[in-house]
């Protein structure tokens, strides 16, 4: 299919797109690797998954987001004491955050051995939630449960996401534009693609980003020159990117241009 024409069929016109260099993806290192193989045992959960979220969450090496995750899995103060206070996080040696702690060289976020531990045991206590709320216990679901929350998940796959829900959800990578279904979509790709990279499995052997091409409002259809234009320009910016194409109605549609039409 002519990729202007299928551009033109959704109603979205691509004008620019913004792409963000990933750096190379050289593994998680020895002692995070032995973490991860570890935990992932220790609470049956899926190795493959667990090395895709904490790709995803981008915390292993010791970053610490502006929104106030720390550590491996990234955990909010709210859940790493939901789970500090539990009887197998105290057996794993998880202490709880606290004012005097919280944010220094002693908050216990940073220990990336318990920290790692705490990722699977949460991923652990998704399933058992999971089970009691009919959600497939699917690698995507654990994922999401970890980014927005259990409930804020439960509530997304209903169609009842809360203002509350939403705004979590903006803080968490919603673009401007979105509907939850759309967040979803999105986020589910975004973490399958890093999942792919940190399990060496990429079918092409490249890297990939997903773009979000937000919808253009057109009183006037485009022509085809105008809209080959913009794809030919567009084409040369995300030469290894996956793009997302938001479409008129309901449908949710990928297109990889590493693969020919």
């Amino acid at each position: 299919m002519d990729k202007s024409h299928l551009l033109i069929k959704l109603g979205c016109i691509l004008l620019t797109l913004p792409l963000v260099t990933q750096a190379r993806f050289n593994g998680f290192g020895r002692e995070i690797d032995t973490y991860i193989k570890e935990s992932a045992n220790r609470y049956q959960v899926s190795e493959t998954m667990l090395r895709g979220l904490v790709k995803m969450e981008d915390g292993w090496y010791g970053k610490i987001s502006p929104t106030g995750p720390i550590g491996v899995g990234q955990f909010t103060m709210g859940t790493w004491n939901f789970l500090a206070n539990t009887v197998e996080g105290y057996r794993i040696g998880m202490r709880p955050v606290t004012a005097k702690n919280r944010n220094t060289r002693f908050d216990p976020r940073h220990n990336k051995y318990i920290n790692t531990l705490a990722t699977a045991l949460y991923a652990r206590w998704h399933i058992e939630q999971f089970v009691e709320r009919g959600i497939k216990p699917t690698d995507e679901n654990l994922y999401l449960a970890h980014n927005i929350g259990l409930e804020g998940l439960h509530r997304a796959i209903l169609g009842r996401s809360t203002a509350e829900d939403i705004r979590n959800m903006r803080l968490n990578g919603m673009k401007r534009g979105m509907s939850v279904k759309q967040f979803i979509a999105y986020q589910t790709g975004r973490y399958n693609s890093h999942k792919s990279i940190a399990n060496f499995v990429s079918k092409t052997g490249k890297q990939t980003e997903i773009v979000w091409i937000k919808p253009q409002t057109h009183k006037k259809r485009p022509s085809t020159t105008e809209t080959e234009s913009s794809l030919s320009t567009g084409q040369s910016a995300v030469k290894n990117a996956m793009i997302w194409i938001e479409p008129s109605d309901n449908n949710v549609l990928w297109i990889d241009n590493t693969v020919k039409m």
